[in-house]
């Protein structure tokens, strides 16, 4: 009874904690989840075991709504409009992003830390992706080109995508065994191309459903859909993430009022996972061991990435040119709410299936978030900052956007 106590009174704590950070963002423009992860730091020092050990036991389940609505979100926010103008430009961005980021962290992973090959590839299929939702409120806040945002939203994105399925794919992988996975290039084509097929013909169906069902009811419909389609997918061995994700695409881009109303349903829903994910994550600095040595390969990790980023935007400048103004497209390496959710769902499935993780991956996803929102928060002062503050005149407000740098995610 106590620890249920324990567990409910820290829920509390974070919805009220999540509310204030609002607030406080929109009061002084600091970021709201660097101010989160530092809450979640305070509350894992005053907090006893047995509370931090009540939220971790709800996590797990927390983490996988939390995919399946970041699934969905992408989706349902990605423009056929938008891709069909910039696809081209925005998957060869992604790509070599993704590419860069991938290869940054196998190698920092592998050779320097000595993992094994398919665990060094999942740190860098885990940290592959800037975060959509940071990105595109850097690149709002700082007024980026119309075309710059198009081009960095869609790439973002596609990766983020990209990101969670293939780590998904890797702990698969480390559980069977590195010499048991060797999937065919056909299997894996029949695999996406299946899967996309299930999402098409569940956005038929509820096309179809969609005149017959009550209005208010829709956005739960879409959400139990999704999930359903989750778990039919995984069962017929096609890939759950691109059948979600296809689903959502299809969805997004149909003119009806019952999208936009299931935005703002999923927005409410997004604004305690984000919350509950930075404060657990923060919590977890003073209960976890080796924290000081995560620390350190959370520090080098973010540098490459950071890095990565860097090389990737000087392509994105070249393929899109309103992007090289201030280069705001490679100052921005801000991981978020999709490695908080994918580092709790990996490390809980390798520890389940008895293949514990050589590092607590969710200790290394916050400190990974912290330094590289950090990062992204100083290059964007530094290259767009002296710009925005002459254009607006200067200024207490100018500077709080700019050091906010469009954090306010979801």
């Amino acid at each position: 009874m106590e620890l249920q106590v324990a567990t409910i009174g820290a829920l509390g704590i974070l919805v009220l904690a999540g509310v204030a950070s609002h607030i406080f963002l929109r009061k002084t423009g600091f970021s709201d989840v660097l101010l989160l992860m530092l809450f979640g730091v305070a509350a894992g020092y005053f907090l006893p075991e047995s509370s931090v050990a009540g939220l971790s036991g709800i996590a797990l389940p927390f983490a996988a709504i939390t995919l399946l609505m970041i699934i969905l979100d992408e989706g349902l926010n990605l423009s056929f409009e938008h891709l069909r103008r910039s696809a081209h430009k925005a998957i060869a961005f992604g790509i070599v992003s993704f590419s860069l980021a991938l290869i940054a962290g196998f190698t920092l992973s592998y050779f320097i830390m000595n993992y094994s090959f398919t665990f060094s590839l999942l740190i860098g299929a885990l940290f592959g992706s800037v975060a959509p939702e940071l990105l595109s409120g850097f690149l709002a806040s700082l007024g980026a080109s119309k075309e710059a945002r198009t081009l960095g939203e869609i790439e973002s994105v596609l990766s983020d995508a990209l990101s969670v399925i293939l780590s998904l794919i890797l702990v698969a992988a480390v559980i069977s065994g590195e010499n048991s996975f060797n999937p065919l290039p056909i299997e894996i084509a029949y695999i996406v191309l299946g899967s996309i097929a299930l999402g098409a013909v569940c956005a038929v169906l509820w096309r179809a459903l969609l005149s017959k069902s009550e209005h208010e009811n829709q956005h739960l419909l879409v959400i139990g859909l999704a999930a359903v389609l989750y778990a039919i997918a995984g069962a017929l061995g096609a890939d759950s993430v691109i059948s979600v994700f296809t689903f959502a695409f299809f969805l997004g881009n149909i003119s009806h009022p019952s999208i936009e109303e299931m935005r703002r349903f999923q927005s409410e829903i997004s604004f305690f996972l984000r919350t509950f994910f930075f404060v657990y994550l923060g919590m977890l600095l003073f209960h976890s061991p080796k924290n000081v040595d995560v620390g350190l390969f959370a520090l080098a990790l973010s540098l490459l990435l950071a890095v990565a980023r860097a090389l990737a935007g000087k392509i994105a400048g070249h393929l899109e040119p309103s992007a090289r103004a201030n280069r705001l497209l490679e100052s921005v390496s801000a991981r978020g709410l999709t490695v908080a959710a994918l580092s709790i769902v990996a490390y809980d499935g390798l520890t389940a299936a008895g293949a514990t993780p050589p590092v607590d991956l969710p200790l290394l996803a916050l400190f990974v978030i912290f330094f590289t929102n950090v990062l992204s928060a100083w290059l964007v002062l530094k290259k767009g900052g002296k710009r925005k503050v002459q254009e607006f005149g200067g200024g207490k407000a100018d500077i709080s956007v700019l050091a906010r740098g469009g954090m306010d995610s979801l």
